[in-house]
């Protein structure tokens, strides 16, 4: 266990960097009068100058009072999760994601008079493990709060929600799931109920950004092959499964010349086995919606012939040798070393050692569409999304809701303009246009948190995660005699769930 406790000091208002995509700028200026030329100057009543109103901020405030918990200490329990300082950071190096989360937690702590701790534990005992689940169960049995919040793997945050052991966001004073730190998805995963929901994520961390999948595209290869632009693709909504399967055939090499398929070689697609799950929801498709009173029920999505669709054009596409899937493990050196047209992963992979540390000319895209006649592009967030939440017995809801959306508000004035604007769109953008840009704020926009996906260990017997996936990879299209069974395991992931909540209804 690591922790930090970061010492409050005043954040420079220059950290406000160039707007975040999306959001518009809005100016108030006084009116404009004009003279008619039938009047003389004597005939003009002098009107004292109205001042200009301050121009408006391109970020939208939180409503947070002026609150002072007289240094009190906030603890929060956070995982070791994929994106390094997601969380916190020791010291101000410099770096650009560094500087933004260490000023973060600082303005957290100077608005609201507290210290922040942050708890982190390793990825073994906090994601795959009960660590956390144990920690929170401990506090809300003994009720000596311990933990504030919990920001964690976002599977084992689900099963604490389906176990009672978190606080309605709904009841915390402070906080506003409608404001737009947070996302609206994430908040549709975690209602469980009308006026019920249990976790969120959004501007609290950046590593709904960086657990966004999508389509890597080595710049080099496109050329060498005559590929057409991939931006322009998308931008023209020409990106499809059938394009990427077009533009991989022929871009085989067997570089290292064994006569066999391995990491040696030159590909045209790439995927890893823990990625090609998130297949399925990158078009857009769910396994859980909600009804109109918000409560969770089967998609239509899971038994249309849409889907069907999907996966027969994923196994023709995954059955081609420049399609590489590798059962052991991931081997992204593949792409980093220039050796695969396409890799399919999330967006974090820009700020990994591999692709930094690249000499490649690459770009970033969605997961293709369908068909040209659908309207999205979407982004599935991977199994490894920061899912956060409060414990249902606290020392204090004031402090923590008011922490909780401080986190979120913060973040999203400090560090996703950082991140999503500087360290995704310019230090690692190698195109000249706009193109990159649009095509982030795209993927952004249409995230997709699955309340399936997320729930799919603790209610559906991992379904709902992997059951795409695992066709795809096992080359199996036997898919609709797989759903006979599924009515029965969903009916029981539903009587879990009521058993276990009372919604108060």
């Amino acid at each position: 266990m690591k922790s930090a406790k970061i010492i409050s000091a005043i954040l420079s208002l220059s950290l406000l960097l160039a707007s975040v995509s999306g959001c518009s700028e809005s100016k108030n200026s006084a009116e404009e009068t004009t003279v008619g030329a039938d009047k003389t100057a004597s005939d003009i009543e002098v009107i004292a100058p109205v001042e200009e109103e301050e121009t408006e901020t391109q970020f939208v405030p939180d409503e947070l009072p002026d609150l002072d918990f007289q240094g009190e200490t906030c603890r929060i329990f956070c995982w070791e999760s994929w994106d390094p300082g997601e969380f916190f950071v020791e010291e101000d190096n410099g770096e650009i994601i560094v500087s933004a989360v260490y000023n973060r937690n600082l303005k957290v702590e100077d608005r609201l008079n507290v210290a922040l701790v942050w708890d982190e534990y390793p990825r073994s005992d906090a994601a795959y493990g009960s660590v956390m689940k144990t920690a929170v169960q401990k506090q809300n049995t003994s009720g000596d709060g311990t933990y504030d919040i919990i920001a964690n793997y976002g599977m084992r945050v689900a099963s604490c929600a389906i176990d009672g052991l978190l606080m309605n966001l709904h009841d915390a004073e402070h906080i506003d799931l409608s404001k737009t730190w947070y996302y609206a998805s994430a908040t549709d995963a975690g209602t469980l109920h009308k006026g019920y929901t249990y976790f969120t994520a959004g501007d609290l961390s950046y590593n709904a950004l960086a657990r966004m999948s999508g389509v890597f595209f080595n710049q080099g290869l496109i050329t060498d092959f005559q590929l057409e632009d991939p931006y322009d693709l998308v931008l023209e909504g020409t990106w499809t499964i059938d394009k990427m399967h077009e533009m991989i055939m022929g871009t085989y090499k067997d570089l290292d010349g064994d006569g066999s398929r391995n990491a040696n070689d030159q590909y045209g697609v790439m995927v890893a086995s823990d990625q090609i799950q998130t297949l399925y929801y990158g078009t857009g498709s769910h396994f859980i919606v909600h009804d109109e009173e918000e409560n969770p029920v089967i998609a239509d999505d899971v038994y249309s012939e849409r889907t069907l669709t999907i996966l027969e054009k994923y196994l023709s596409l995954f059955s081609e040798d420049a399609a590489y899937k590798n059962p052991q493990t991931d081997v992204p050196a593949i792409f980093d070393e220039g050796r695969s047209v396409f890799y399919i992963y999330p967006l974090g992979h820009v700020s990994e050692g591999g692709l930094r540390e690249s000499e490649i000319t690459y770009g970033f895209i969605p997961q293709p569409k369908v068909s040209e006649e659908e309207q999205d592009y979407h982004a599935s967030v991977t199994n490894a999304v920061t899912l956060f939440a409060i414990p249902l017995v606290i020392q204090s809801t004031e402090r923590a809701s008011a922490v909780f959306e401080c986190l979120a508000s913060e973040g999203y004035r400090q560090v996703t303009p950082v991140v999503f604007e500087q360290a995704y769109k310019a230090k690692y953008n190698y195109d000249d246009s706009a193109r990159q840009t649009t095509i982030f704020d795209m993927i952004r926009n249409n995230a997709i948190f699955d309340l399936g996906k997320i729930f799919s260990n603790d209610l559906f017997g991992g379904f709902s995660n992997g059951v795409i996936g695992d066709f795809i990879w096992n080359n199996n299209s036997n898919y609709s005699s797989k759903l006979k069974g599924f009515e029965r395991v969903w009916k029981k992931g539903m009587e879990k769930m009521a058993k276990n909540l009372d919604f108060g209804d």
